[in-house]
């Protein structure tokens, strides 16, 4: 006899939310995610004298601040635990030398050894952390070219991760960060023959997700996997079976923003030039002066979207960079203020929005001026923590 055999479909919630109940949320641990991302810069950092030299230090900052989730790339495309003393090196970032967070002078360090070092520290203090990678190649390693390939890069990493460590205070692993990108020019190849967000399109990347997180969870039945993604409400359009929902929302995604500041025109040369600094502020600001009102209004629509398909598919809904410039450093031509405003009216929406997880903004590191300011961290935090 054939039995039926259910297949996965989305139903859209008939019921006002007013009237929903229940809230995973209250059943997940920790019940609210303030989330840092340190992404590899932890390891890169980590030189003598650099942002990230003492782990001790830096983790208690994070909890002074508020902050209980580490976001961290362990580099599984290159980082082999099981011979932790390897030695790493990279020259200096020539094409990239004002880097935010990736340390742009050479790098020379045993990165294996100082990640176990690192972990045991994070998990003796009681964080909480999620895993995420960028597969960037920076380092001699793999340069996985699908999320096939930095699939079995995780595969290998986390059984020897299991060993070390365990599992406890892993939120989820994100297999790819902001995937499709970040595969060295996956993107491009998924676009042979396809137009991007085409039904043929969507269909290549819906089989390529749902297959490598299926194979993961198969693996290791004990943890969440997700691929984190860009914020573009298409994306709800394909069926993607993620176990948690990290969005990226930034303000670029909005061409009202990329008219008056050219961001869209000049970010890759923002990380060599820093004579373009002035005029970048300047518009920012003169932007944020008349518009902030219309381009939160925007994002939160976006928010609301993606909040919608969290509930109607039972994925928690986090971000761990997010909201303003996903480019800004410190510098005497770069004014801050706009940003952290945004980051303030950030946490407002999150709540609103019945965020799991959230992050003021991606510049969440020892190395940034702002990370100085505790009390600003802790209102923001203590203001999400108690919702």
């Amino acid at each position: 006899m054939e039995y039926p055999k259910q297949e996965s479909s989305r139903a859209r919630s008939m019921m006002s939310r007013e009237f929903e109940k229940f809230d995973m949320r209250e059943w997940l641990e920790p019940r609210r995610m303030t989330v840092v991302m340190w992404d590899f810069a932890f390891l890169t950092r980590h030189m003598k004298g650099d942002s990230f030299e003492d782990y001790d230090k830096v983790l208690d900052e994070a909890i002074e601040r508020g902050y209980n989730t580490i976001r961290l790339d362990p580099m599984p495309h290159l980082i082999d635990l099981s011979k932790p003393e390897k030695i790493y090196s990279r020259p200096a970032l020539k094409e990239q030398p004002i880097h935010p967070w990736d340390r742009p002078e050479a790098f020379e360090g045993p990165a294996g050894k100082w990640l176990i070092e690192f972990m045991e520290k994070l998990l003796k203090k009681g964080l909480y952390y999620c895993l995420s990678a960028w597969s960037i190649s920076t380092l001699p390693g793999k340069s996985p070219q699908n999320l096939y390939d930095i699939t079995d890069c995780w595969k290998i990493m986390l059984k020897e991760w299991k060993k070390r460590f365990g599992f406890d205070k892993c939120i989820y692993v994100d297999l790819s960060n902001e995937y499709p990108y970040f595969l060295n020019g996956h993107l491009e190849r998924t676009l042979k023959g396809r137009q991007r967000w085409s039904p043929e399109w969507n269909a290549y990347i819906q089989k390529e997700v749902n297959e490598c997180l299926r194979e993961m969870r198969s693996e290791f039945p004990e943890l969440r996997f997700m691929v984190s993604l860009h914020g573009d409400v298409r994306w709800i359009d394909l069926n993607l079976e993620l176990d948690v929902m990290d969005i990226h929302f930034y303000a670029d995604a909005d061409p009202r923003f990329n008219d008056r500041t050219l961001f869209d025109e000049i970010c890759s040369d923002l990380f060599r030039d820093e004579s373009l600094f002035k005029d970048f502020s300047d518009r920012c600001m003169k932007s944020h002066r008349i518009m902030a009102p219309m381009y939160r209004a925007r994002q939160r629509s976006k928010l609301s979207a993606f909040a919608s398909w969290s509930k109607d598919a039972g994925i928690p809904l986090i971000t761990t960079e997010s909201w303003a410039s996903w480019y800004y450093i410190d510098h005497p031509d770069l004014d801050w203020s706009w940003l952290l405003e945004w980051a303030e009216w950030s946490v407002e929406d999150a709540i609103e929005f019945g965020m799991w997880g959230w992050t003021p903004h991606n510049y969440c590191q020892p190395q940034f001026k702002n990370w100085k300011d505790v009390r600003w961290h802790r209102r923001l935090t203590d203001k999400f923590l108690r919702s």
